[in-house]
């Protein structure tokens, strides 16, 4: 049966009570089709709409045709008589509203944006479609990313009928079903109803009966005990966390005060909850005090779920103008004596201008629900929510927990894993049990040190960059006061670590991946760079420097006032970078006080990329760089500047050879020979 009809909203009921009727001869068939449309009996009903279409093609038989396929969830048939419908100018907004609403479940949203825009045109600020426009261009996004993880239809308990709500009970899973049951009791009080013991008018399928079984297979299973399944429906079971106390949700003959069967005096029996206590010398559910507030002649109440200490419990409920629109999630709670206080209505932050259902929570608190009232992909979604500053926060799961048709029931057991039903395409039967598994979000991170490598001393100011060997992007981080660094990681990625200073030799292409990690963790490395020492000389006479023209130019020791193994380049860049700069300005100020002093730079790459693009990448931070010096006030005469590309390698690593970042580190240099004159 459709669990939008079995608890809830608009039509509210499961079972309308009347007295038996036979249709006179003669009288029109579209009559007879709307008596069994009032009573709920679809599958009576949508055969002899048929007839009256094909002896009048009204809008009534066609409406008949298109609202009952709706109900019975058989979308493509419902959609198709819509299409009908709104083409004929007897048709009404609700008529667009509810096609709308089938094309969605149909995966047609920008057809049903369209016919939304028409409706709103008709009645503005219609929140309900409001909220499905809105769903209408989020499913396309959500369709497009769905989340990672396995989705099970679970086929060994699935039937060819409604298999729907998961339970769990001490290793025992439990559901409710239409398949066939046989042993149905008699009642002789409403042996003159029109209440059918062996199917339910709504689908033409037998009721609802809650199964259990010890796995995820057929080859256990049963019909719980007939204290618990009565002669119609029973689903939608909730456990405490002992296991000793079970509510759900039933429906039960009852004979209203004042009517009289056997006369057309018609009157529904709703949902109600019912509660069930183990009692463990019998091995046996016994039946406990009725839940106060069931009003079986007025609402339906049901989805219930209990928490794990029994002392409160929720449920779905439509008191009509009471709530928020149609189903709304409620609360109740045990006082000190054990009675059920007023219900709560759990407000807008959860429940909608719609229909509000199969309220659970996990573990850790977190809530979800089921809804047709919020931005979905169509019919009922899943939403997940959690409280945010004491207020709650939903969001919708997403794709593949959710469909473009219902979805809904959401369950746990212990895991991350969410067990859930749906009518969507590809199952077993109208409602299928489905479970789904996200992946695993692994998060990775990487802390280290950067250190003197002779004194073990922490560094600061140590510039860290981290390369990843797929993408090449790079991330810098200078290391605090004591040496340290991190940085986030990529799952299923390699990366390269590199470490400089000034005056320190660097550490390079230190090796860190996330591959093969099963585990979300942090990673560590150290890095240890090594000073370079420097040759002081004290009172050293200054050479004679030679007369202009006269004799060789003579080289300059810079000693540790300059030091050209920090000059680097952002890869396939050719900008100075800051940290550049400054080592440059360095060197730029000794000229200013040493004027008869020249340069002579040379840019180096490795063998890695086409030899024409290092010559050329070479050269374009050779003038680079020459532009600098000539926009700190060096004369350009002083200054030659050139790109060598990868033609002066100082080691074995050529094109095709296999080597390590360090070996490539080494090619990729700049050089400076400063001349006195």
């Amino acid at each position: 049966m459709n669990r939008k009809h079995y608890t809830l909203p608009a039509l509210l009921s499961t079972l309308l009570v009347t007295g038996m009727f036979n249709t006179a001869s003669g009288q029109y068939i579209i009559k007879e089709a709307n008596k069994q449309a009032t009573l709920y009996n679809y599958a009576a009903a949508i055969p002899l709409y048929k007839k009256a279409y094909k002896k009048k093609e009204s809008a009534e038989a066609v409406r008949g045709l298109a609202d009952g396929y709706r109900l019975l969830k058989e979308y493509s048939e419902a959609a198709s008589w819509y299409e009908k419908l709104i083409a004929m100018p007897e048709h009404t907004a609700a008529d667009e509203l509810h096609y709308a609403g089938i094309l969605m479940n149909n995966e047609k949203y920008a057809a049903a944006k369209e016919v939304l825009n028409g409706y709103l045109g008709k009645t503005p600020g219609d929140k309900v479609a409001e909220s499905m426009r809105a769903g209408c261009d989020s499913a396309v996004q959500w369709l497009a990313t769905p989340v990672r993880g396995d989705m099970e239809n679970l086929k060994g308990l699935n039937s060819e009928w409604s298999d729907w709500s998961t339970a769990f009970r001490s290793g025992q899973v439990i559901f409710a079903s239409d398949r066939p049951y046989d042993s149905l009791r008699r009642d002789a009080l409403f042996n003159n109803s029109n209440i059918k013991r062996k199917y339910y008018g709504y689908t033409g399928n037998s009721y609802l009966h809650l199964y259990e079984s010890n796995g995820l297979d057929s080859g256990h299973l049963k019909a719980m005990a007939r204290n618990v399944n009565g002669d119609y429906h029973s689903a939608n079971a909730s456990y405490t966390a002992d296991g000793k106390t079970l509510y759900y949700a039933v429906t039960e003959l009852a004979k209203k005060r004042g009517s009289l069967l056997g006369k057309e005096t018609p009157y529904t029996l709703n949902v109600e909850i019912r509660t069930q206590q183990w009692d463990e010398n019998k091995g046996a559910w016994k039946q406990s005090p009725v839940f106060p507030f069931n009003e079986i002649f007025n609402y339906s109440i049901g989805d219930p779920f209990i928490s794990a200490d029994g002392k409160t419990i929720y449920f779905a409920a439509d008191y009509g103008d009471k709530g928020n629109g149609g189903a709304d999630i409620y609360y109740s709670t045990l006082d000190a004596n054990g009675q059920w206080q007023t219900p709560v209505n759990m407000g807008p932050a959860i429940n909608s201008a719609g229909n509000d259902r199969s309220p659970m929570f996990d573990s850790t608190g977190a809530f979800y629900f089921s809804t047709d009232g919020r931005p979905g992909l169509g019919g009922l979604d899943i939403f997940r929510a959690t409280k945010v500053n004491g207020v709650w926060e939903a969001r919708n799961m997403g794709v593949p927990v959710n469909s473009a048709q219902d979805d809904f029931a959401p369950a746990y057991n212990g895991t991350n894993t969410m067990y859930f039903s749906s009518n969507r395409k590809g199952g077993q039967g109208s409602d299928d049990l489905y479970r789904f598994t996200p992946a695993k979000i692994l998060i990775f991170s990487l802390e280290g040190k950067a250190f003197d490598k002779k004194t073990k001393s922490p560094l600061g100011g140590a510039q860290i960059s981290l390369r990843n060997k797929a993408t090449s992007a790079v991330v810098n981080f200078n290391t605090d006061s004591d040496g340290n660094f991190h940085f986030a990681l990529d799952s299923l990625s390699a990366y390269g670590l590199d470490g400089e200073k000034a005056l320190f030799r660097p550490d390079i292409g230190v090796a860190v991946t996330t591959n093969g990690l099963t585990e979300s963790g942090v990673l560590h490395r150290d890095l240890y760079l090594e000073k370079i020492e420097m040759e002081t000389v004290v009172n050293k006479p200054k050479d004679p420097v030679p007369a202009k023209g006269v004799g060789a130019p003579r080289k300059i020791d810079l000693a540790g006032q300059f030091n050209p193994q920090n000059i680097y380049f952002d890869l396939g860049k050719a900008d100075v970078r800051p940290d550049a700069a400054k080592e440059l300005d360095k060197l730029i100020n000794l000229m200013k006080e040493n004027p008869e002093w020249r340069v002579d730079m040379s840019f180096h790459t490795d063998s890695r990329s086409n030899d024409a693009y290092n010559l050329k990448l070479s050269q374009r931070r050779a003038a680079s760089t020459l532009a600098y010096f000539l926009s700190k006030g060096i004369d350009k005469k002083r200054l030659t500047a050139k790109g060598y590309g990868e033609t002066k390698l100082i080691n074995r690593c050529a094109n095709g050879v296999n080597c390590t970042e360090a070996e490539h580190q080494a090619n990729r240099r700049t050089e400076f020979v400063i001349f006195e004159r």
